[in-house]
């Protein structure tokens, strides 16, 4: 089984997430994403709950057979580093050639505790280009690894969605409408659970 894992806080998730997700599994030829949500993430504070958060990761990809959603990274206690988390997916899926899912602004803006113990459990590693964070800076990161790591990290290059998380925070906040930058049934859910308002 060849699994993709996109880990995040979902706070919420938006039509990003879902793009990256499927143009990896498209790209790699996945069987599944695993979406991970993070309950007690070491590095951002969030503004859902974990439940809340979890909740609409799996209203976001119900649709799509492929996708699914883990939780190993709500149940753990936290501060939460993806290291620790790998490590637990590694034993839960002791068959799964595992490829790991993040924007370069993840990789090159939050400090990683242990990369190489990260990358040594993946055959890739697939840094998305975003917005605010370039090439150049995620090669600096990864220079700093073991020669043998260095090559299941790879550069993949799509065409930017402009959504962010805390884009959408702001927009639900001022009263702004986050439909279609979701999917329809977490704006729902934000609705009626008066999520991001204060």
């Amino acid at each position: 089984m060849k699994t993709g894992l996109l880990g995040g806080t979902f706070d919420p998730i938006h039509v990003a997430h879902l793009f990256i997700a499927e143009c990896a599994r498209v790209r790699e030829n996945l069987d599944r994403v695993l979406f991970v949500p993070v309950g007690e993430p070491a590095h951002r504070a969030t503004h859902a709950s974990p439940r809340e958060r979890a909740d609409m990761v799996w209203l976001a990809v119900a649709d799509n057979p492929r996708f699914a959603v883990d939780a190993t990274a709500l149940d753990q206690p936290g501060p939460v580093y993806t290291a620790d988390t790998l490590t637990l997916l590694r034993a839960k899926f002791p068959d799964d050639r595992l490829f790991f899912i993040a924007g370069a602004d993840s990789l090159a803006a939050t400090p990683w505790r242990r990369l190489d113990v990260v990358a040594r459990q993946l055959v890739k590693f697939l840094v998305v280009d975003r917005e605010g964070s370039s090439a150049a800076d995620v090669d600096r990161i990864i220079e700093t690894l073991p020669g043998e790591l260095r090559h299941r990290f790879e550069h993949v290059e799509l065409p930017r969605v402009g959504v962010s998380a805390s884009e959408l925070r702001e927009r639900i906040k001022a009263g702004l409408p986050v439909r279609y930058l979701t999917p329809t049934a977490v704006a729902e859910y934000i609705e009626r659970k008066n999520l991001y308002r204060r």
